[in-house]
């Protein structure tokens, strides 16, 4: 048979020799190719293993780091809700990473949760944001501006615990607050003409933020917003000529104001002290420098932290949303609205007034579309927060003030038949 004559072919002995030695060679290459991913495979197990160790002995000697790895990039989406300023910060902020720059989140640039706990694990020597004096270190994260005011983010941590009285959402019963405040000593400039440090130097009197409202993560961690109203920086710009013979506001006379921010500027940002109340109180007698009579106060004690901690922070303006309306009306007296501005976060009302009237002597009160009165945005009571609600259409009225807080204040009814001029305006 054919089978059987190919059966027949002798094989050359060496041939038989080569063929042996090449399956034997292939055995031996598949047990090492086995054997070397086998020991890759362990070492990978091995090196993973010692890095968690070493990564959990390291957050274990430093809880801070620990507590600090998710915060850092994240405090406006934690605090916003939980101060008395709400706003939803944390659309379109800028968050300040490892290159001491900042990366705003628009449609052009999104950040995973990887990249913003990389650009949150960084030395204070890597970062000037990122500062430690007395044990507290101190980390600017975020920030967010409008026209009207800059909305700053940051992650307070001490070494030690900070006293139980400070947190008094938590240990003090019947707090009515749902957020905590540390008071601050700080002096603040910018870097654009009549608002420098020249211009405004450390104790002159100008407006520098001197509280901060948040949250405590922990015992050591504080997160909280500082509002910075820059309306009230514009308007202390410039220089008064006739300061000591004004005898109201109205009769200074200010050269080299200025008027607006520009898009892009730096924000100084000094702070010497950092403080809270404790519940112990001590006794303070004031005198009245009328009458002569003195009186006991029963002041908190305060716990002081001491130390310096300067930031130069780069801002970009956030015009999402911003609009302003011209009104330009007045009732017969000369009393109405000449502008309403609204921002992301605020709106604001601009009054027309006679000559010889002063502005304090008036209120502007602004209410949303359902008629219902805004809460105030910060310090200055006629800036309002449009937080939550509908203002697309607002209305707005202007009030005697007396006759404001003696009969109106507290109706919305009454503001809106008690104005004196009352105007809607439509976004």
């Amino acid at each position: 048979m054919q089978n059987d004559r190919f059966d027949a072919i002798p094989i050359p002995r060496k041939l038989n020799d080569v063929v042996n030695a090449g399956i034997a060679e292939g055995i031996r290459q598949r047990k090492r190719i086995h054997r070397n991913k086998t020991l890759a495979r362990y070492g990978a197990i091995a090196a993973a293993m010692l890095l968690i160790l070493c990564a959990g002995m390291l957050l274990v000697s430093n809880p801070s780091m620990a507590a600090k790895l998710p915060i850092i990039g994240h405090i406006f989406s934690m605090v916003q809700e939980k101060v008395s300023y709400k706003g939803d910060y944390h659309k379109d902020a800028e968050i300040y990473g490892e290159d001491n720059t900042s990366q705003t989140q628009d449609e052009n640039m999104t950040h995973s949760s990887e990249s913003t706990e990389t650009a949150s694990f960084q030395s204070p020597q890597a970062n000037s944001l990122v500062q430690t004096s007395n044990g507290l270190t101190v980390t600017i994260s975020e920030s967010n501006c409008t026209a009207q005011a800059l909305y700053l983010a940051l992650c307070i941590e001490n070494e030690d615990a900070f006293p139980a009285d400070f947190i008094k959402t938590k240990n003090v019963e019947d707090y009515i607050l749902d957020y905590d405040l540390l008071y601050l000593t700080t002096n603040s400039y910018y870097d654009v003409p009549g608002l420098t440090k020249k211009d405004r130097p450390a104790g002159a009197g100008h407006p520098t933020p001197y509280y901060i409202e948040g949250t405590f993560a922990d015992d050591h961690t504080f997160t909280g917003i500082i509002r910075i109203s820059l309306d009230n920086d514009l308007m202390s710009s410039g220089h008064a000529t006739n300061r000591e013979t004004a005898q109201t506001d109205a009769d200074l006379i200010w050269e080299d104001k200025v008027e607006q921010l520009p898009e892009q500027f730096t924000y100084y940002l000094e702070i010497s002290d950092i403080y809270g109340d404790l519940l112990e109180c001590e006794a303070v007698e004031v005198k009245d420098p009328e009458s002569g009579e003195v009186f006991t106060l029963h002041d908190p004690i305060k716990k002081h932290y001491a130390g310096t901690w300067n930031f130069a922070i780069d801002v970009t303006m956030n015009k999402n949303g911003s609009q302003v309306i011209q009104v330009n009306k007045t009732n017969e007296n000369g009393v109405g609205i000449a502008s309403v501005e609204k921002t992301a976060f605020e709106i604001k009302a601009q009054i027309i007034l006679p000559d010889d009237a002063l502005p304090y002597d008036y209120v502007v009160v602004i209410c949303d579309a359902d008629g219902k009165r805004l809460e105030s945005q910060g310090t200055n009571a006629e800036v309002y927060s449009t937080y939550g609600r509908n203002t697309d259409t607002v209305n707005i009225y202007v009030c005697d003030y007396m006759k404001y807080m003696d009969e109106l204040k507290g109706d919305d009814q009454k503001i809106a038949e008690g104005a004196l001029f009352k105007t809607q305006v439509h976004f």
